[in-house]
């Protein structure tokens, strides 16, 4: 049986090395249940100091008989105090770097921890006592394709957002097979990764109180595939008072790379096959499973290129599935899109949007195509269709010729570089715009009560952008717009991507503006006045707020509203996913 190819949204990184060895003595310390711990100190972006600490367990280490199991919540740790400093940093999960290949497998299973970040708190005198003001929270899962990423201080640093009176958590969670294998029984049921991301919350919600913050005012903000599952925490009604609020950024769970799986259990055979176990299609399910949990572990990583079937493209293996409701705590029993569709999901105040060029990240490499042979198009005819997903039928790909190329040749033609354009806007209508636009329509038809939805898009340009991260070398300095990951500058430090912006120059300014919004909205529940629905955007449809390039060094950015809906982009994607 074939499966589907598709490109990964992955952001590139290594695993934290963080300098410095604090003195014992005049360092933030911190005692939860599990015991206590002591950090290290930090300066936000304008000189702010505050308190960061790196590697808290939230779960067991999911190795041996927890490989392919529901993730436990960790024991209290064995030392008087954790050292969460940072300066023995933990590894990420394992995986591979798909656009740095050079570095191999890295990570390890043993990589459930999160880090924790919170200003220097201020104290309130009412006139009797002096008390500590509790802080807003935001959880960040990281994306990466459900098959790499990280939560690095090097590429999710909390500099920018400390400048803001929040606390920031950035989680782990397990990724490709360890995250997403099913057997669509109870020997392996799945959805591990969303599940240990699950477990990161119940820990927040426990322990944040310790940190300063609110356990009544946690938001849950991811990006790309991490977009995309806080899009499905909020289809998990076991995360009931976990979160208040929710932000995808350039994710959503409708998308067709986030679609489970219709054949889990043959995709799991096909694992086990790869990692040399005799008779993968013989044994059943548990013995299967029994059988893969002695493997080693780095054999599963470097074993997902047999599922390309030649192709030289990074692919997205692993992903949600549907699980039996008979199983054990189980996290998704209907498709994303039936639960969606019939308003089976928590009344959270939801903030979504994109950036104009989301797409790029899946077109990217065709600039790396040089061979313009007849097998060269055929594959890249098969690329394409399975990586926009859905459709099959004969006439999908003169569908797309048709309003993508018009009376342009490339029916015997490669795509080339001079395509580059066109097929960003395929993807990026198909991948991004498209499941933002149906979950939009869906929301609008649930019955009340209903949590607000507010849109935004991300349309600032600035000096620095992740098509140098995706392009190849002879490609980096072109200016392909805006693309997948670059608002992500303006919220979270990457010191190993990109430099630092100078203190008071524009994009500074919009740092802080855009961190600003986002603190806001997980404050409050609220975005700015304007992006409600006003009754003049089509189909019941919310405006989005536009940041975008002011003519002004003093206010660099520039916000307006702007009806989102492009009817004639949602009726053909409609047609071309339709049974």
């Amino acid at each position: 049986m074939a499966f589907p190819t598709v490109v990964i949204l992955v952001l590139v990184c290594s695993a934290p090395v963080w300098p410095g060895s604090p003195s014992t003595q005049n360092v933030p310390r911190v005692c939860i249940e599990d015991g206590c711990m002591r950090g290290s100190w930090m300066r936000s972006l304008h000189g702010e100091r505050y308190e960061a600490f790196f590697g808290v367990p939230f779960a067991k280490p999911p190795v041996g008989a927890l490989r392919f199991a529901n993730p436990i919540p960790n024991d209290p740790w064995p030392e008087e105090e954790l050292d969460a400093s940072g300066r023995i940093p933990k590894a990420p999960c394992l995986q591979q770097n798909l656009f740095l290949p050079e570095r191999g497998v890295e990570g390890k299973e043993d990589c459930l921890y999160l880090n924790v970040y919170r200003p220097v708190r201020s104290k309130k005198d009412d006139g009797k006592n002096a008390t500590t003001e509790s802080l807003p929270t935001i959880v960040y899962i990281h994306g990466g394709g459900y098959l790499a990423g990280y939560n690095s201080p090097l590429v999710a640093g909390a500099e920018k957002l400390m400048d803001h009176p929040v606390v920031l958590v950035t989680i782990t969670y397990r990724l490709g097979a360890f995250g997403f294998l099913s057997t669509g029984d109870e020997a392996s049921s799945g959805n591990y990764g969303l599940k240990d991301q699950r477990l990161a919350l119940r820990w927040v919600h426990r322990n944040i109180e310790a940190f300063g913050g609110d356990p009544q005012l946690v938001t849950i903000m991811g990006h790309s595939a991490g977009g995309a599952s806080v899009h499905l925490q909020l289809m998990d009604r076991g995360n009931e008072g976990l979160f208040q609020r929710a932000i995808s950024l350039s994710g959503n769970a409708l998308a067709q790379w986030s679609t489970p799986s219709t054949n889990p259990e043959e995709l799991a055979r096909r694992q086990a096959h790869y990692v040399g176990i005799k008779d993968s299609q013989r044994l059943n399910t548990s013995e299967l499973v029994k059988a893969m949990r002695e493997v080693d572990a780095e054999l599963f990583v470097s074993s997902y290129k047999e599922f390309t079937n030649g192709s030289r493209y990074p692919v997205i293996v692993y992903g949600p599935v549907v699980e039996p409701s008979t199983v054990d705590d189980p996290f998704l029993t209907e498709t994303p899109l039936e639960l969606w569709s019939k308003g089976a999901h928590l009344a959270v105040p939801w903030l979504t949007g994109v950036v104009p060029n989301d797409g790029f990240v899946f077109s990217a490499p065709i600039l790396k195509d040089t061979d313009c042979s007849k097998e060269t198009f055929i594959q890249q005819k098969t690329l394409l269709l399975n990586v926009l997903g859905g459709r099959r039928q004969f006439n999908a790909l003169p569908l797309l010729m048709e309003r993508f190329f018009g009376n342009q040749s490339t029916s015997d033609d490669c795509f080339q570089k001079e395509n580059i354009n066109t097929l960003t806007q395929i993807f990026n209508e198909a991948l991004f715009l498209y499941p933002l636009t149906l979950s939009i329509r869906q929301h609008a038809q649930h019955p009340p009560p209903k949590a607000p939805v507010f849109l935004y898009k991300f349309n600032y340009k600035g000096p620095y952008s992740y098509s140098s991260v995706f392009a190849p070398d002879d490609h980096k300095s072109q200016d392909f717009g805006i693309v997948h990951c670059d608002e992500l500058i303006y919220l979270l430090r990457a010191p190993i991507l990109f430099p630092d912006f100078r203190r008071n120059t524009p994009d500074a300014q919009v740092t802080r503006k855009f961190t600003d919004f986002i603190v806001q909205f997980a404050r409050t529940g609220v975005a700015p006045a304007g992006m409600e629905n006003d009754g003049k955007s089509a189909a019941d449809f919310p405006r989005a707020l536009e940041l975008v390039n002011s003519n002004s060094t003093d206010e660099p950015l520039k916000q307006k509203y702007a009806n989102f809906y492009d009817a004639d982009m949602f009726d053909f994607w409609t047609r071309f996913y339709s049974n």
